[in-house]
This record gives C-alpha cells, structure tokens and sequence, in this order.
C-alpha cells in the first residue's frame, strides 16, 4: 500500500496482519484532535475518559512504548494526559523528557530571548484583532485565531510573518486555526519519532495517530509494517484513517487486542 491509498475505515480494524506479528509496538499519539477533542478555547481540551483508560492499558502491557507527542508546551501537556509511564514530547519535539526529567533541544534553548522580544512585538500588533491570542511556550509562540472575531488567517498571518522574517533563527508555520513561531531547528515530530523508535527493539513496529498537518512530518518517517492513522479527513501521507476523534478510542482499544491477540 503507497502514502496516497487510503483504507477505508470499516477495514481498518481488520487489519492485523501488519501488526500482529509485531514483537511489540511504540504508539505515539498527537493530543488535541486525537486524544482530546479540538475546542475553540485552547485551554479547554481534556483527554477523554475512553482515550485515558486505553493509553493505561496500552502502558502497562509490557511490549509497548507510548509517547503523547504535541504542539503543547510540555508544562501543559503533562498534567492534560496525567498518566504515568508516557513518554511526554512537547513543542512538536523541542521539549521531551527522558527518565521523567524534562529536556529542551540545545538549539531551541539558545532562541528563547529572540522568542520572547518577537512574542512581546505580536502581542501589541495584534493587540486590535479581538479574539487573537498569543500563546507563549517558552521555546515556541502560538497565534491562535479560531475565536478571531474580524481578522482573517490571512491578516493575522501577515502580521506574525512581518515580525518573525527578519530575525534570523526563527520560522513560521502553519496548524489548525493557528500560526506558530518556532525555532528554525531541523526538528519536527517525524525526527522525535526516530529518536524514540531508536530507544526500543528493532523487531517493534511504530503506530503513529494525529490529525493535524504538523502530523504529516511523523507519517513520512513511518517504514513498511508500520501503522500511521490520520484522525479526520483530508490528504495525508498516513495509509490508514479513521473519521473523527470519538473513534480513537476504538482505534487504541483495537492496539491493545492486537497485542494481545485478540484483534478480529
């Protein structure tokens, strides 16, 4: 099957040839729009009880490694998903921790104070776009404007795109109802996925699940037997999909019955 083949969703969850005989799996799984429902305030998502109760299951089954992988700032990210043993990765893989310990890319740490003077300059040129919010996360900026009462994604790209081009180190990007301001780092969550499928054996398969365009990054690093699900609708490098996020719970719930033979 080739990135552009997409499986129908009825099928997905009859596939366990790809998986099954897999000696164990590192899941890594985006949060908002796959763990926990998009909201229109980015502070409101909540990992859903069925997501929680499926993430318990899959890190206590001894051949497995999960990973929460987010554009959140770790700080935030943690406490969201509140399960112990998780491998917590934030700010698209600027932030991770390792041995529970919190761990920030080097090259990120060194553009922290040009992050902070461009998110102090956003803050008053958007300060008369009602509804535009400038989120600081500490190695990384989002603009969010899904409550943006007047200005359009247009507008409010211009304005962050005017600051951040002429500082050298820093780059803009693009989500789901946001603009990002980040690190010109080559870093991303396909890189972070490398990284932690070499902290696990090699006869292991790699499940990734998302559902935003940063997401694409990690689809595109998955190898053959491994298992990239899109969360939604629309062109993605993943082989398989489900519809919406209330099926992800399914979706994880089926990982655990595959590891445990017992996926149909």
């Amino acid at each position: 099957m080739t990135a552009q083949q997409h499986t129908p969703v009825a099928n997905v969850y009859r596939i366990d040839r790809q998986l099954g005989d897999a000696a164990g799996l590192l899941v890594a799984l985006d949060f908002d729009g796959t763990l926990a429902p998009i909201e229109d305030d980015p502070d409101a998502p909540e990992i859903t009880r069925a997501n929680r109760r499926a993430v318990e299951e899959l890190v206590a089954h001894p051949d497995t490694m999960v990973a929460v992988v987010s554009g959140r700032q770790l700080a935030d990210l943690r406490p969201r998903v509140g399960v112990e043993g998780v491998r917590y990765v934030g700010n698209h893989g600027l932030e991770y921790t390792v041995d529970g310990e919190r761990e920030v890319h080097p090259e990120a740490e060194a553009k922290m104070d040009d992050v902070e003077a461009v998110r102090d300059e956003l803050e008053r040129r958007l300060s008369d776009m009602p509804g535009v919010e400038v989120e600081d996360k500490g190695v990384t900026l989002t603009v969010h404007y899904r409550r943006a009462e007047d200005a359009s994604a247009e507008d409010v790209t211009a304005v962050v795109e005017d600051v951040v081009d002429p500082i050298e180190g820093l780059k803009t990007g693009s989500g789901k109802m946001i603009v990002e301001v980040k690190p010109t780092v080559d870093w991303h969550k396909g890189a972070i996925v490398e990284w932690l499928r070499d902290e696990v054996p090699a006869t292991w398969r790699t499940v990734y699940v998302g559902d935003d365009t940063t997401d694409e990054d990690a689809f595109r690093v998955l190898g053959p037997g491994d298992f990239g699900v899109l969360v939604g609708e629309r062109s993605t490098a993943a082989d398989y999909r489900v519809p919406a996020q209330c099926e992800v719970s399914r979706l994880l719930n089926w990982f655990v019955g595959v590891l445990e033979n017992e996926a149909p």
